[in-house]
């Protein structure tokens, strides 16, 4: 009997640590409330500093920083603030050959970054408003190359099925 027990113990312990997730493809929905974001700060930027989004990835940048510094997005703006992390995550997909998918964990739902052939995720929407919520200081080119830094190692492990 306690053999038993000590077996059951060693095949399922891994089972019970281990957080279940799963990627799924972006639904129409999730795209057009990204591209609504997209739009919505892009004029935001227009009205406010006369510049807009699309130019280049630093500029781009540039353009977030500036609307956090001037407080022109505040940190109870969530949807802008998220809004900023998708402009950031374009970037990086473009940049690194990764996809947009749905996130599910036991959480809930996020949009994230799909890095192919892993089993991992980046999760650039929420950098910077995950930031303003605990009123922390906002580096938006060092946010961008912590992400990159990730990437790249993940990019770099071997998964063994």
């Amino acid at each position: 009997m306690r053999f038993l027990t000590i077996a059951l113990l060693v095949i399922l312990a891994p089972m019970s640590i281990a957080d279940p997730w799963r990627t799924n493809p972006m639904t129409k929905i999730d795209e057009q409330y990204m591209e609504d974001s997209r739009s919505d700060l892009n004029d935001l930027s227009r009205i406010e500093l006369g510049r807009s989004f699309g130019e280049s990835r630093d500029n781009d940048l540039r353009l977030i920083q500036t609307l956090l510094d001037r407080d022109i997005i505040t940190s109870d703006q969530t949807r802008r603030l998220q809004a900023m992390g998708i402009i950031i995550g374009d970037h990086l997909r473009k940049e690194n050959n990764l996809k947009w998918v749905i996130y599910v964990d036991r959480l809930g739902r996020s949009r994230a970054l799909e890095v192919p052939f892993q089993d991992e995720a980046i999760f650039p929407v929420t950098q910077i408003s995950s930031r303003a919520a605990v009123g922390a200081d906002i580096d938006v080119k060092a946010i961008y190359q912590k992400l990159e830094e990730e990437i790249k190692r993940a990019k770099k492990k071997i998964i063994v099925r």
